[in-house]
């Protein structure tokens, strides 16, 4: 019985690994028991509880070695364990801000100093207002100073883009435009030559050249037919000055410069001192005739034939009318004519 309770301390002992130690206590009590040599003469031979100690504490000391705890080693890259959630970063607090877009500012003006027009009617041509080719017009707008600055007279309305119509490159404003008042600005114009709608546009710009922001134009329909004359004679009034005409000897040329040759017809019921002149425009941008100044001659009753010269050595489309402004006012049809460079 000794034996037995000192074998059951033992493995009692060691009690948070029991089964470990009974395992590897039965494993020598095995081995020692299977032994078919005897020890030798020399040696003496040890007593049963002895040996049973000996084997006890040999398998304590090796569960402690077992029970030591492993060092713990820094995992590689590659031994780092895919997580199986993916967390949710935290952001900057400017970043988990929703970014809103800001509406679009709507432009006053280009021009600093609260340089604003508005548009406020047609007060003539109406858009869509049809026109034969090459009749002439006065485009006039009715428009007011929506800004903070007075408009003076070194402000301009300018041409911007469009077929230009004869019209000047900008004209300029007759007086002050304060802010809240409005101003009419007009265009002397001429249709194009060939049918079709067109449109022309232009914009207010202040004395440092800077235009304005919002943009006016003029939008006709040329259509055929032939322009009626700016003034008709009265068959019942006393007029002296009764029919006047125009024509040209080329209405089409294509050498350049070309001599255009027009020749005007006066036809008068009695004899009176006449006034007379030519007038041309060009539809073509940029474009300026040089025409001979008014003329003063005493005419007797009955048709008298007037002939003008006008060199032209670059490329134009333009018209040509007679008109008379003593002793009463009237003006042929227009003709039209065309130079084409090679």
């Amino acid at each position: 019985m000794p034996t037995k309770i000192k074998l059951t301390q033992a493995i009692e002992k060691f009690t948070p690994i029991r089964m470990i130690a009974l395992v590897a206590l039965i494993l020598i009590l095995t081995t020692a028991g299977c032994r078919s040599t005897p020890p030798g003469d020399g040696e003496p031979t040890p007593e049963p509880e002895e040996v049973l100690t000996s084997a006890a504490e040999t398998a304590a000391a090796n569960l402690t070695e077992l029970a030591r705890p492993l060092p713990t080693e820094t995992p590689s890259p590659t031994d780092t364990p895919v997580p199986t959630a993916t967390a949710t970063p935290t952001l900057p607090d400017e970043a988990q801000t929703p970014t809103t877009l800001a509406p679009l500012a709507t432009p006053t003006s280009t021009s600093p100093g609260g340089d604003v027009a508005e548009f406020v009617a047609d007060i003539t041509v109406p858009d869509g207002t049809n026109f034969a080719p090459g009749e002439a017009f006065v485009k006039t707008w009715h428009l007011r100073n929506g800004g903070t600055t007075t408009w003076t007279t070194a402000y301009s309305l300018a041409f911007i883009g469009g077929p230009q119509m004869g019209a000047p490159d900008s004209v300029s404003l007759a007086g002050n435009v304060t802010p809240g008042s409005t101003v009419d600005i007009s265009l002397d114009m001429v249709a194009p030559l060939e049918t079709g709608e067109y449109r022309s546009f232009w914009k207010l710009r202040n004395a440092n050249g800077e235009f304005f922001d919002t943009a006016v134009f003029v939008e006709i329909n040329v259509v055929d037919g032939t322009p009626a004359p700016t003034s008709t004679p009265d068959p019942d009034s006393d007029a002296q000055v009764t029919a006047v005409s125009l024509t040209v000897d080329n209405a089409s040329a294509d050498t350049c410069p070309y001599n255009f040759t027009f020749t005007g017809s006066i036809t008068l019921t009695e004899a009176a001192s006449v006034t007379y002149q030519l007038e041309a425009e060009s539809s073509t941008p940029g474009f300026q005739f040089t025409l001979p100044a008014p003329s003063t001659g005493s005419f007797s009753a009955g048709t008298h034939t007037i002939i003008y010269n006008l060199n032209v050595s670059d490329h134009v489309t333009a018209w040509a009318r007679l008109r008379v402004t003593s002793p009463n006012e009237i003006v042929s049809e227009q003709v039209n004519f065309t130079l084409t460079c090679p």
